[in-house]
């Protein structure tokens, strides 16, 4: 089902849906364990209007019931559809026309099925949607919670007796079932203002959801199970949203294995994938990556919950020497600093730590801090004093009640009054022991339960945060380099119209041809149909020279010998003509005349269409480098000349780039350029190509020349 094109949903648009004053049960029953039963026992907490619907009964459990929406005494925010497949498109056209702000729709059967009547019911869902400003979630759907109203309107089993504590994340989940979840984290300390899931999103989807969070002040963090992206413009739009309210969205993306497909025909095509698009998405948006459920968890409570590091360092305090051992190993893999304390800390951690124990960082101030607990305050204290740490570490091996009697109240006071987040990792296997969550639901202090996961999560914590500060720093640098101009309109549609005229797999001299009309520098070349038309153009172009073989069926010719470099004059030329025609019998095609362009580095340009996130960029060493090292970044187009020289910063040659070891550098600034006016084109192109690959681009002293091209053109499969 295609998706019409519209921006994303907000806090103006969802607000009926999402944190209604009265709802409307089209569909309620006295039946023990049906879904609309069920949500009438979610609502019990709820201090709104609540509205049951059902021409059948007059009355359910002494509450009146109404024949349909139009007899309510009131038009409802939001109205339950807990109907089945067949009578639920109706309830949902009737909320239309009453005005209703939203629905839900419970009912499975629709466009996941596949079948062709069912996808046009979902589709007529969503025509109603459109045509009258109600906004669906679902079908297929659990339905939401507000915590904040108590409003459980899902069908879920339970909801009312879970801990419903102030929240501070947010959570989106296309899947109700793992939404619902994370969502009983809340029995263990965890506190969220939503849980919201999207179903099929005929209408509202996992984006709007997201853009309705971050304009939310009660939810700190964002957390979202992800599975699919919808649209690459609106994720765009979502990005710039969640920078500009500073809001971190931290995502677990499933489904992230690549799918079998056909060999790629280009470089770019062989190193840049859907993982790479979503990746560079995540980037580009400065969303969070988790691995796994808990990991999303975790880090949304953490980001919820921390201000801005106010140092790099990080102290590990711990009553476990293997403990201090395993923060140092994750510490390490995750390039988290643990440096030493300052000469103030290192006084207080002498005085109380027993010779036994590890006055340094990590410290271990073995078990001994049992019958002193004033060490213990003593020493955490003196640490996150220390301007070298901005957060300070605590593996808890043990859990008993004595212990989070001592301690509990401690790590809480310490953190309000440091300002620096205290992160506890609790190792006991006795998960909901005594003091597990008294910690979890403290707003100062972090809880984890593995130790690779509390120092994964500081590190995206210092990186989300440089970000933020590097971003800033590019907007104010942007101004002194100017973005490359577009060609005009009438280039751009003759371009483009000669695109549309070729074959699945562009041949390099149309390709260069095409590229050149964006102001890439191409290489000048000649072309010959003949081994004589060859020599003749030879000594008009000067020595030496690249022959080459140009034909559409093979993508890459240096590997078949069908390209012959700094060849010195005409008899060089007939040669190199005569042993490629002989290899390249019973094949059409061209000879193509060029100058050899010598340089001090090759770089490849390339881009692949992503099916979601549309064009994906690739820039990374060129020639065959490009394959034995892999060293490339990946990005999403469009380009800004900021955005692209980020890009270059992120290679490992970048070094390269600017000169190394009395090697001259690039003119990064038109390089950036380049690659700029590159990400225009594959704008332009973007319904038109599936991948192109500009390799080698070939950096000399007086700029750059494109050597050689492939545009591999997308043929729609109804074409």
């Amino acid at each position: 089902m295609n998706a019409v094109p519209r921006s994303l949903y907000g806090r103006t648009e969802l607000s009926r849906l999402l944190a209604p004053r009265s709802v409307a049960i089209v569909g309620a029953s006295a039946k023990p364990g049906a879904f609309s039963s069920r949500t009438m026992e979610n609502m019990i907490h709820f201090g709104g209007d609540v509205f049951l619907v059902n021409p059948r009964y007059e009355s359910i459990d002494g509450r009146p019931c109404y024949p349909g929406l139009a007899a309510l005494p009131m038009v409802p925010d939001c109205v339950i559809v807990a109907l089945p497949q067949e009578a639920a498109l109706e309830a949902v056209r009737a909320a239309g026309d009453v005005g209703a702000g939203g629905a839900i729709v419970y009912a499975s059967g629709f466009a996941e099925t596949g079948l062709a009547d069912r996808i046009a019911q979902q589709q007529a869902m969503a025509d109603i949607a459109r045509g009258s400003g109600l906004r669906v979630l679902g079908p297929n759907c659990l339905g939401m919670a507000n915590n904040m109203l108590g409003a459980g309107l899902l069908f879920q089993m339970g909801y009312a007796d879970l801990d419903r504590r102030l929240g501070r994340v947010g959570l989106v989940s296309q899947s109700g079932a793992l939404g619902y979840a994370i969502l009983q984290g809340t029995q263990h300390g965890f506190a969220y203002t939503y849980m919201l899931t999207a179903g099929n999103s005929c209408d509202v989807d996992t984006l709007d959801l997201i853009n309705y969070l971050i304009e939310d002040p009660a939810s700190k963090a964002v957390a979202c199970v992800f599975e699919a992206a919808g649209d690459a413009a609106r994720l765009q739009a979502l990005a710039e949203r969640a920078q500009q309210a500073a809001k971190p969205v931290i995502i677990y993306k499933t489904a992230v294995g690549e799918a079998a497909a056909a060999a790629a025909q280009s470089h770019t095509g062989s190193l840049a994938g859907s993982s790479q698009a979503f990746e560079a998405a995540m980037r580009r948006g400065q969303f969070v990556q988790a691995n796994s459920l808990a990991e999303l968890t975790e880090m949304a409570d953490f980001f919820a919950k921390a201000p801005a590091p106010q140092a790099a360092g990080v102290a590990v305090m711990a009553t476990s020497g293997g403990a201090a051992i395993m923060s140092t190993d994750a510490a390490a893999s995750n390039g988290v600093t643990l440096p030493q304390p300052g000469l103030v800390a290192q006084q207080v951690l002498n005085e109380c730590v027993p010779e036994f124990g590890s006055a340094r960082n990590p410290c271990d101030i073995t078990g001994q801090v049992l019958n002193n607990p004033k060490a213990f305050e003593a020493c955490a204290q003196a640490m996150l004093d220390d301007v070298a740490y901005g957060a300070l570490v605590l593996p808890q091996v043990t859990a008993s009640q004595t212990l989070a009697e001592q301690r509990c109240s401690v790590v809480s006071r310490l953190a309000q009054a440091s300002g620096k987040p205290v992160c506890i990792v609790w190792l006991s296997d006795w998960l909901e022991g005594p003091g597990a969550a008294t910690y979890a639901r403290d707003e100062k202090v972090g809880f984890f339960r593995d130790t690779e996961r509390c120092f994964k999560t500081i590190a995206h914590w210092h990186v989300w945060h440089q970000r933020r500060a590097q971003a800033a720093l590019a907007r104010r640098a942007s101004a002194a380099m100017p973005e490359p101009q577009s060609p005009d309109a009438a280039t751009r549609a003759q371009a483009l119209a000669q695109l549309r005229q070729q074959a699945r797999m562009v041949t390099e001299h149309v390709a260069k041809q095409l590229v050149a009309q964006y102001g890439l520098p191409v290489v000048p070349e000649v072309s010959a149909t003949t081994a004589q038309e060859a020599v003749a153009a030879a000594d008009r172009l000067g020595y030496p020279l690249v022959l080459k073989f140009d034909t559409p069926d093979f993508a890459h010719k240096t590997e078949l010998g069908l390209v012959k470099v700094d060849l010195p004059d005409a008899a060089n030329v007939a040669a190199a003509c005569a042993d490629i025609s002989q290899r390249m019998v019973g094949h059409d095609g061209i000879f193509l005349l060029q100058p050899m362009v010598r340089g001090h580095v090759e770089l490849a340009l390339g881009m692949k269409r992503d099916p979601v996130f549309g064009p994906l960029l690739m820039v990374g060493l060129g020639g065959v480098l490009i394959e034995v090292f892999g060293d490339v970044a990946t990005e999403l187009a469009p380009l800004s000349t900021t955005q692209a020289h980020e890009m270059l910063r992120r290679l490992k040659a970048y070094q390269l780039l600017q000169g190394y070891r009395g090697k001259p550098g690039v003119d990064l600034p038109a390089l950036v350029q380049l690659i700029a006016r590159f990400s225009q084109l594959c704008m332009d192109w973007a319904d038109e190509v599936e991948e192109i690959d500009i390799n080698p681009v070939i950096c000399h002293a007086q700029g750059f020349a494109i050597v050689d091209a492939l545009i591999v053109r997308r043929i729609p499969s109804d074409a």
